[in-house]
């Protein structure tokens, strides 16, 4: 009877349970379909004290607006065997601890602290967390002592030394190496790129459980480095508990056992790895890369049990350490207990939302947003307008920078579920969109976002924004009052601090606002209010006050450099520099490589006369910011250093310019070039200073109209010495000036311009402490001088190369430098320009000159910036499979390059934008795919993302087009404009170009032809080969080919062609985005001027009909019913016509020149590579054909011609043009038998046909 009974009892229990879990999935189904009264309905109709539907209840009152935090709960909550799990996933919800980050800590939220405490924790990261949230209630109460007590108490590694900032570049630092990493030594100085030499530290905050690199902020984003040495007096298994606001790896003995390459911010138990730990002494590194904001962590070390380790001793200090390979240590990674247990949950009852919201929810404690985003994402396709999925996700958007995406949900909640406490909150930010709305529509949305929320705050705080909109001041008094007290009973000085300094702005009560910010200050620490305070103080004169609260928290905070720069600025502002002095000390004692603190001490040491000091503070500043040009500046001022530069300038050059006027008898185009004269020096620290000198005579009105409106386009830091005219007679007339426009007013012919201006241009970085440049040599105007000079320090190597002529520069040793001059005295000027010549930097003498190295270090610069947006996430997945539907393993190489390309060239739209304007880094492949926008390396990018998921090797090209010429780059620089992509498909490059829309697959324009180009190593196993500059010329391509099928039928008023095309190649490109013309009639006038551009005749265009793509897309065809209004000629009785030529190969503009100077730059003429063009004339019954010219073949070099002549009726004639076209240019000396080449087609062309 028993077992029967106990039978029962499990079939009611199962019963009851499955009852529960069935109401429970029908609850989750009402608030993700929004139906949130509903949903209210079956909690108060199921209610229980079961911990799901706890947490359900504080959910759904969430959700409505319920924020006030439950003290039943709360109990009730902690009562529950599994709460400690919940507590970690929940953490920051409004029914635990709130959002303290965001929003400050209030009396709510410590006393929830307390009562956790004191309820007790059993997993050790939760008593770290909590330990960790009394520490900081300690602090916030001014309890010092219990913020180290508890701090104290934390599980963590807490003696460090530190080492950096190092360079991070675009999120690349952290796959870079740098010596820090395999060197202890305190000895050392470590090269950090462009923030200069760093060396090991001394930590000094070891008394925290959480390492902070504050002291580092002023550098940037950057990798920095800590290491301690951890004493084992056993081999033993530990495991390494790590938390971080960055991404990092970590190193034991110099192995890398744990790379986590995420830049988000963690709690302290995010990551876990157990490894073996050597017997003796071992190095632990870690090594943090952050890009967006402060960079800490809190590294813990635990037995294989999580249980602290007793048989180690911890040292900062350096010693020697074992040597260990991977395969010993064997480092492991270990789930996340809590991100483990909620997956056994799920597995075992994989309907109940709650376990996945919970999952979730742990994710993003940890900042681990794709985790998140894929735990939710299966139940946003059967909620797709749930505004609490869409909440969610948008928290992971926002931890991904994906703003676009989040704001997208955004709008969309606000639109499909306009009464959620979401879009009502967030109007409260759009002020102008508030502003915007009627007075009624205006009080409708405060009683809205008053019913909304349960907060006093909040519906106070919406009082206070309906009366400021109204302009009620009394209102605004009362209100402001409200928010005061109400502030202050809940202990959130957060909102106190807020609304404080309206008592001073509105109603001018500045004591009031002073009152309350001190009695924040009393009562807590609060370095926002502390800083006001001090603000307040110093402009009410009230010294004494100021000085003592500046220092009020010293004895706690002597390690923030943020803290103790207060304190000097504070001391400088009231000249008590010898007070301010040592203070700035310790801020260098804190952080010996503080550049800012440097220049800081160097400050006061000049104001205590101690020039010699400062300038030695000042100079290793600017070693590690060379880009301040005031910090250069002050050196120059304190140390009265020589002018170099000025030494290589004529000063005041009227002499030069009276013995140099009217030397030059010819006159080129307008003006001749009596001095060109550029001067350049080189700072070893980076950066570098010019002064130019330029000297014209005007000779002509074409030199009037050159120089009466004169813009040298400058930028950056300049200053003119002098921009004047000087007359005949020596009387000098000032320029107007506006920036660097420059307005000569009265010039006239014999006048000579007379322009000398200097600058300082200052770099950051990787490329800070380089030059890379190019000078014109020679010109078009004749010149008495031109000349270069660039001071180079002895330490820096000088890369130069002279194109198009032959100069070597005189190199003369000086004290600090090297100077390398080039001079041409009375150079040859240049013959006059013909049409279709290079570029002048491909046959004018041009002098190029680059400290950098060589090409590999701008490859594998542009790979540090680029590497880190090649990011595969969820929205990037799917678009790939939708790509993909059925794998990509079957397909061919050239199949999947080609669907990925015509994804990319059919989605998307081009910005255009210059290269260099848009910056050189591409947005993410997530951002492109979310708005369909983006510009060259954007759709690179977002290619080689897609290449790599289908196991294609494909990496960046950068490329300066062939119009800007051959020789533009020669030596190293990074002055690309265009972006493309290499693909190998088997075994051979493909270069794909993919801005166009209507290019095809394969296809190249001719801007790419010849084009200089850079490969960009993106696969790490890539990054050590070497990479140089080049062209690309031959490469494969889809070959340009137009092929025209003319039928003429003759008559006696008019000539009837019906003309079938086919163009392939890059030219489709054209007639592709002709015909995605939707209106028939606009296709027809476009393809009208087309016609116009090729027959010289009067013609009437009747159809474009039968458009068709062929050839997988390469090509595409169309037909063209055309008419010549035009009569036949006679000669007696026989009529005669010429062929209408539609394809031009040749046209006289090419060869207009009896003999040439130049090299014709045949890539600037055509665009063809093959024509073909067939003729089917036919002529009235009973006439025949009696005069037919001669079939005729040309060729010059690679160039062939044919015109062939076939009569197969005697009314019928086919004529038949076929011509190749390469690209090859043509030398001046081959300019006759060329020319002879073209006439003879031309003449060919132009024979007449007879018929009677």
């Amino acid at each position: 009877m028993k077992k029967v009974y106990l039978s029962i009892a499990a079939i009611l229990f199962v019963a009851f349970n499955c009852l529960a879990q069935s109401n429970h999935e029908e609850f989750w189904n009402k608030l993700l379909s929004n139906d949130r009264v509903e949903a209210e309905k079956l909690i108060k109709k199921n209610k229980s004290s079961d911990l799901e539907w706890l947490l359900s209840n504080e959910i759904l009152r969430n959700e409505n607006g319920k924020i006030i935090t439950s003290k039943k709960f709360l109990d009730e909550f902690l009562a529950k065997d599994e709460f400690e799990y919940y507590l970690f996933a929940f953490w920051n919800k409004s029914f635990l601890f709130q959002d303290y980050l965001d929003e400050g800590f209030n009396n709510q939220v410590f006393q929830t602290i307390d009562d956790i405490s004191d309820h007790g924790i059993s997993h050790v990261d939760l008593q770290d967390a909590v330990l960790y949230l009394k520490a900081i209630k300690g602090r916030h109460k001014n309890d010092w002592d219990a913020y180290y007590s508890f701090n104290d108490k934390i599980n963590s590694v807490k003696e460090w030394q530190y080492c950096g900032s190092f360079e991070n570049l675009n999120k690349s630092g952290l796959d870079k190496f740098y010596e820090a990493e395999n060197n202890p030594s305190n000895e050392s100085m470590f090269d950090a790129r462009s923030n200069g030499y760093l060396g090991w530290y001394n930590g000094t905050n070891s008394k925290e459980a959480y390492q902070f690199f504050t002291n580092h902020n002023e550098y940037g984003s950057g990798v920095n480095y800590a290491q301690t040495f951890v004493n084992s007096s056993e081999d033993q298994r530990i495991f390494i508990r790590m938390g971080s606001g960055s991404a990092f790896k970590i190193f034991l003995n110099d192995v890398e056992i744990f790379k986590n390459d995420k830049d988000v911010s963690t709690d302290l138990n995010a990551y876990g790895v157990t490894v073996n730990l050597p017997k003796g002494n071992n190095r632990l590194l870690v090594k943090t890369a952050e890009s967006n904001s402060t960079s800490y962590f809190l590294l813990s070390l635990f037995d294989e049990n999580k249980k602290p380790l007793e048989n180690v001793t911890i040292s900062s200090n350096p010693v020697s350490y074992n040597t260990s390979s991977l395969e010993a240590l064997n480092p492991e990674e270990q789930e996340n207990d809590f991100e483990a247990f909620f997956k056994e949950k799920i597995e075992a009852n994989p309907n109940n939302f709650l376990y996945h919201y919970a999952l979730y929810a742990t994710y993003i404690r940890n900042s681990k947003y794709e985790e998140a985003r894929n735990v939710l994402m299966p139940h946003y396709k059967d909620y797709p307008k749930s505004s609490f999925l869409r909440n969610a996700l948008m928290q992971t958007y926002n931890l991904e920078n994906d703003y676009t995406s989040a704001n997208e949900l955004n709008e969309n909640i606000e639109r499909d579920d306009p009464d959620y406490y979401l879009p009502i909150l967030n109007k409260l930010s759009e002020y102008g969109e508030l502003s915007r709305l009627t007075m009624d529509e205006f009080d409708e949305y405060i009683v809205k976002l008053k019913k909304a929320f349960d907060s006093e705050l909040i519906k106070t705080g919406a009082d206070f924004i309906s009366y400021a909109r109204k302009e009620d001041i009394n209102g605004i008094k009362n209100t402001l009052e409200n928010l005061n007290t109400l502030a202050e009973k809940y202990g959130n000085d957060s909102f106190r601090l807020k609304y404080a300094p309206f008592y001073d702005q509105i109603f001018q009560d500045q004591d009031k606002t002073i009152s309350i910010l001190e009695d924040i200050v009393e009562n807590g620490f609060s370095m926002g209010a502390e800083n006001q305070l001090i603000q307040y103080y110093e402009d009410k004169n009230q010294k004494k006050k100021s000085l003592a609260l500046v220092v009020k928290d010293y004895e706690h905070l002597t390690n923030d450099n943020t803290y103790l720069k207060r304190i000097v600025n504070n001391y400088m502002r009231h000249q008590m520099y010898k007070k301010a002095l040592p203070y700035a000390e310790e801020m260098l004692a804190n952080y010996p490589y503080s550049f800012t603190t440097m220049e800081l001490k160097a400050d006061i040491l000049k104001q205590l006369g101690k020039t010699d000091e400062a300038l030695k503070y000042y100079e290793k500043a600017l070693t590690h910011n060379s880009g301040d040009s005031q910090l250069r500046n002050k050196i120059n001022d304190i140390s009265k250093k020589e002018n170099l530069i000025n030494d290589l300038v004529v000063e005041e050059a009227y002499d030069y310019i009276e013995s140099n006027r009217n030397k030059i008898t010819t006159n080129n185009y307008g003006f001749n070039i009596l001095m060109d004269d550029s001067n350049i020096e080189i700072f070893e620290e980076g950066g570098f200073k010019y002064r130019y000198v330029y000297i014209y005579e005007v000779t002509s009105n074409n030199g009037i109209e050159t120089f009466k409106e004169y813009n040298l386009g400058l930028g950056g830091s300049y200053k003119f010495l002098k921009s004047e005219l000087v007359k005949p007679n020596g009387n000098v007339v000032p320029a107007d000036r506006r920036g660097s426009n420059l307005v000569f007013n009265d010039i006239n012919i014999g006048d000579v311009v007379y322009i000398d201006y200097e600058g300082i241009v200052s770099t950051t970085g990787r490329f800070y402490k380089d030059i890379s440049d190019k000078i014109q040599m020679a010109s078009f105007h004749p010149a008495v001088m031109t000349s270069v000079e660039i001071l180079v320090p002895h330490s820096v190597k000088l890369h130069h190369k002279y194109m198009n002529g032959n100069l070597e520069p005189e190199v003369i040793k000086k004290k600090d430098h090297n100077l390398y001059k080039w001079e041409i005295n009375n150079p040859e000027t240049l013959m006059f320009a013909e049409d279709y010549m290079p570029n002048s930097v491909d046959h004018v003498e041009y002098l190029h000159f680059s400290t950098i190295s060589d090409w590999n270090d701008i490859s594998i610069w542009y790979s540090d910036l680029v590497r880190s947006r090649i990011e595969i996430n969820t929205k990037v997945e799917e678009e790939f499979n939708k790509l993909f539907p059925d794998g990509y393993k079957q397909l061919s190489e050239d199949e999947r390059a080609k669907i990925i390309y015509n994804y990319i060239t059919s989605n998307f739209n081009y910005s255009y934008v210059s290269f260099k304007q848009s910056g050189f880094i591409p947005q993410k492949p997530a951002k492109t795919i979310n708005t369909s926008l983006g510009d060259c390396k954007d759709f690179s990018t977002l290619f080689v993302t897609l290449a790599k998921m289908a196991e294609l090797k494909s990496n960046l090209v950068l490329v300066l087009t062939s119009d800007y010429g051959r020789n533009n780059l020669v030596l190293p620089s990074t002055d690309f404009n265009h972006c493309i992509v290499k693909v190998m498909i088997d075994g051979k490059p493909q270069f794909l170009e993919l801005t166009s829309k209507y290019l095809p697959y394969k296809a190249l324009p001719t801007s790419l032809r010849g084009a200089t180009a850079l490969e960009i190593p993106l696969a790490s196993e890539n990054l050590n080969k070497t990479y140089d500059l080049i062209h690309l010329d031959d490469v494969n391509r889809v070959k340009s080919h137009v092929e025209n099928l003319i039928v003429l039928n003759v008559n006696d008023d008019n000539l009837n062609l019906d003309i079938t095309t086919e163009v392939k190649g890059h030219n489709v490109s054209y007639y592709n985005e002709v015909f995605s013309e939707p209106n028939a009639e606009v296709i027809k006038n476009n393809m009208n001027d087309d016609y116009k551009a090729k027959l010289i005749d009067d013609f009437t265009l009747n159809e474009i009909s039968d458009i068709e793509k062929k050839d997988d897309n390469t090509a595409v065809s169309f037909k063209t019913d055309l008419t010549l209004n035009k009569k036949m000629s006679s000669i007696g009785s026989i009529k005669i016509m010429q062929l209408p030529i539609i394809s031009h190969p040749y046209e006289n503009s090419i060869i207009q020149l009896e003999e040439r100077n130049y090299i014709i730059d045949y890539i600037q003429y055509e665009t063809v590579d093959t024509y073909k063009t067939e003729y089917i004339i036919e002529i009235k019954e009973g006439e025949s054909f009696v005069e037919i010219p001669e079939s005729k073949s040309f060729k010059f070099k690679n160039h062939e011609y044919s015109i062939t002549y076939e009569v197969s009726k005697p009314n019928k004639l086919k004529v038949t043009i076929d011509c190749t076209t390469p690209y090859d240019n043509i030398n001046p000396e081959d300019y006759a038998e060329y020319k002879t080449y073209v006439k003879g087609i031309l003449d060919a062309e132009a024979e007449y046909v007879g018929f009677k």
